[in-house]
């Protein structure tokens, strides 16, 4: 039957995704280099874009394409806020050309197009949701032995990873688990996120199974021990109480005073306010360095900035002690591609908060999800140096967010494709016939 045919043949992509979030966690993995990493990641991103060609493109017609019927959805602030990123990353490759520029600029832009305007229009937001939030739960639940019984091998093999942090736990102190990651930030944010999404699948199907998948996440966002991921996951209780209490009006309002206190708070850490400096920039740790740093290297060229080299480069001397990254998404977007780059970050980022919200108004099923996951990506990146651009989980999970911020696909809506003639298709019918 055809409804057989079209839901045997959307399975592929979606297979295709969770083998792209897989190799996302595995090329972040102490088994393998980040050069071999990524070509993992590179890989099952080209098995996607084949699996949603082969899902939506026709049989007939194909002797004159030229080009693949590739679907794509997009809001038109974002797409063209996402192209002048992506001249200005290819403007600092001219400006600044070196090997690992041109491989970097080169993923930024087509990795992050098919992740921002390409998958979310092959995968719908409850698969995607519902397999961030599996996946995140499937890796909690390899960590959990770690947790108890601290680092173990198989054949040689270190199946898991324990922080030198301990986690109380019913009067018990169990270990902070790391799970597979070079680094724990990355199995933070995904527990983190993975909570928020399976629990508004979970809502919204009714679903049991969901449910437990959120809470283990959450258990992940506990164990981990992350600050940003635990306050991240807490603003968007916040933001799902307001919502259900007044409305998208009271919605709004919380993310407008979240914005504003956010201000503040860093403008009193910096001193440009009064208040308790000492105990915030206690609180950021060795931040505030690194930003300062990052700041003063934007100011040396801030028109093009300094291209997609490594930072640590950029920063030079301008930092006295080890220097571990910007952490801080935006500002390190000003060090890449100066104002311009900058500004159309910051742009592009406000247009999915907009665009999330309008989703709401427009009642698109798991929109108050969608809008609960950019508010936390738009927050991980006051402390993290990732953007939507790159390989690495965060960045993936981040860009996919924003890309299903964007206006769904409706059910008698043709899929928009990339093609020689830019001509669309219909969706496969549904009806059922023999």
């Amino acid at each position: 039957m055809r409804t057989e045919i079209a839901l045997s043949a959307m399975d592929k992509p979606l297979a295709a995704f969770y083998l792209l979030l897989g190799s996302c966690i595995f090329g972040l993995s102490i088994f393998v280099s980040r050069f071999v990493g990524n070509l993992i990641i590179l890989v099952s991103y080209v098995v996607f874009v084949v699996s949603a060609v082969v899902t939506t493109a026709p049989v007939h017609d194909t002797r004159n394409r030229r080009l693949p019927d590739i679907p794509f959805r997009y809001e038109p602030v974002i797409l063209l806020s996402a192209t002048v990123l992506w001249g200005v990353f290819f403007l600092g490759l001219i400006l600044n050309p070196s090997p690992s520029s041109v491989l970097r600029t080169g993923a930024f832009i087509v990795l992050s197009a098919i992740t921002l305007f390409v998958i979310p229009a092959v995968v719908t937001r409850e698969q995607a949701f519902t397999a961030i939030g599996i996946v995140g739960a499937v890796c909690v639940l390899f960590s959990l032995p770690s947790a108890l019984l601290g680092e173990f091998s198989v054949l040689s093999w270190t199946i898991d990873r324990v922080s030198a942090t301990y986690v109380f736990i019913l009067d018990t102190h169990v270990r902070s688990p790391t799970f597979i990651f070079d680094q724990q930030n990355y199995f933070r944010v995904l527990v983190a996120m993975g909570t928020v999404a399976a629990a508004g699948v979970a809502t919204q199907t009714r679903s049991s199974r969901m449910a437990i998948v959120a809470a283990l996440n959450l258990i992940g966002v506990y164990l981990t021990l992350g600050r940003a991921a635990r306050l991240a996951v807490v603003v968007a209780a916040v933001l799902v109480f307001a919502y259900y209490l007044a409305g998208r009006t009271a919605l709004a309002g919380v993310t407008i005073a979240g914005t504003g206190a956010t201000v503040i708070a860093f403008a009193i850490a910096f001193g440009v306010l009064p208040g308790p400096t000492e105990p915030l920039r206690a609180v950021l740790g060795d931040r505030p360095g690194y930003w300062v740093a990052s700041f003063r290297t934007f100011a040396a060229r801030p028109f093009f900035g300094w291209g997609l080299l490594d930072t640590g480069t950029a920063i030079g001397n301008r930092y006295s002690g080890p220097f571990t990254g910007v952490h801080n998404s935006y500002l390190r977007l000003f060090v890449i591609g100066g104002i311009v780059g900058g500004v159309t970050y910051l742009v592009l980022c406000g247009s999915a908060l907009v665009a999330a919200l309008r989703r709401i108004r427009e009642r698109t099923p798991l929109a108050l999800t969608t809008f609960c996951l950019v508010v936390m990506a738009l927050f991980f990146q006051l402390f993290d140096g990732a953007t939507i651009f790159g390989t690495n989980l965060s960045s993936v999970l981040w860009a996919l967010i924003i890309g299903y911020a964007q206006s769904p696909l409706l059910d008698t809506e043709p899929l928009r494709s990339i093609g020689r003639y830019y001509k669309a298709h219909e969706p496969p019918s549904l009806d059922c016939e023999t």
